[in-house]
């Protein structure tokens, strides 16, 4: 019989995040302050959760959508909106 033993780094979700949320705010030019104000998440808990700080469902649901929707309605600096 053997024995297997799992063991699960419950930061390593945190420091996935953390790179996506900053890689894709970096990608729209977006500071962390617009992101703030468009997530309704503190600027002071952004550049925690970028620095790979713990998150809340919430907090991880309102930043997914606000990176969404500045991507999707191009409100970001360096994206002219064109039609």
């Amino acid at each position: 019989m053997s024995t297997i033993i799992i063991t699960v780094d419950s930061v390593e979700p945190d420091r996935l995040f953390a790179g996506t949320v900053r890689a894709m705010r970096r990608s729209l030019d977006v500071t962390r302050t617009q992101l703030a104000r468009a997530s309704g998440v503190p600027r002071r808990s952004i550049s925690a959760i970028e620095a790979g700080g713990a998150t809340t469902r919430a907090e991880r649901h309102d930043i997914a959508i606000a990176v969404s929707w500045l991507s999707a309605n191009r409100v970001a600096k360096g994206l002219a909106k064109t039609d």
